[in-house]
């Protein structure tokens, strides 16, 4: 465990090294909050909610989604397995004596809790200060936390499986398109699921995009809360379960017959 725990510190720090770019994904996240929250000022001009969204909630949502953003809420952020696989240096990570999936997953927790603590706290303060988003009690802070975490695993083990296609397709752009497609719209990244027509919601909450935005953002909210809190995580749980085993399978038989792109 202490390797691992070294990799993710490793690359939370390399992460610190990338400032001005860390500031132009906060002011590029901070202008499309505002855009949103605009339009939802205008759509929610004549007063009222719209399943169960009030303004408030409508522009806090959108502030919670903007500032996950970084750390997979809306799109794959990572492509680094991807790429050591069409080089070939993919046989470099396999042949070393440690988890081939544990070390990724490191990396990444590294990366993208560095997103969290910086780039997300800072998109969602713009939201607080300029548009009166939600402040969360402590209890929703705490379980927010919890279901982040979850998050955080979930998102990674998608990206996981996305990655490895590099390995059966000489192109696997065309995967990630469709995946990133299917993330941002089925996440509830783009519009809360609560306002889809009920046989789209109902396969939105039948995918387990919406583990990774979604629920936490609800959670956030306070609009899951109670008992509600625990069944959204056993939902996370389980995809969380369910994707990282079909990654493994995945890992398994591309590990028998590795195709190394360019080289």
């Amino acid at each position: 465990m202490r390797l691992y725990y070294e990799i993710a510190i490793r690359s939370f720090r390399r992460a610190t090294t990338y400032r001005s770019a860390y500031i132009a994904g906060v002011l590029t996240n901070a202008f499309f909050g505002a855009l949103r929250s605009f339009m939802y000022i205008g759509i929610y001009g004549a007063g009222g909610a719209v399943a169960g969204f009030t303004l408030q909630d409508a522009i806090s949502y959108t502030w919670v989604t903007q500032s996950l953003i970084s750390v997979g809420a809306g799109w794959l952020v990572s492509r680094d397995l991807m790429n050591t696989i069409r080089s070939g240096d993919v046989i470099t990570d396999l042949s070393r004596p440690w988890s081939f999936y544990g070390y990724w997953l490191s990396q990444s927790l590294g990366e993208r809790g560095f997103n969290l603590l910086l780039r997300g706290s800072l998109t969602y303060l713009i939201g607080v200060l300029y548009f009166g988003a939600h402040v969360p009690s402590p209890g929703e802070a705490l379980a927010f936390a919890a279901a982040i975490g979850l998050a955080l695993l979930l998102s990674f083990a998608f990206s996981f499986i996305v990655n490895l296609s590099a390995f059966w397709l000489l192109d696997n752009s065309g995967i990630t398109m469709i995946a990133n497609i299917m993330l941002s719209f089925f996440s509830g990244f783009l519009l809360p699921i609560a306002f889809f027509p009920p046989a789209l919601a109902a396969v939105a909450r039948a995918l387990p995009f919406q583990a990774i935005t979604g629920l936490p953002a609800q959670i956030f909210l306070g609009q899951i809360a109670g008992a509600g809190v625990a069944g959204a995580l056993l939902i996370q749980l389980g995809w969380t379960a369910a994707l990282v085993a079909a990654g493994l399978l995945m890992l398994r038989a591309a590990v028998r017959k590795v195709v190394i792109q360019g080289g």
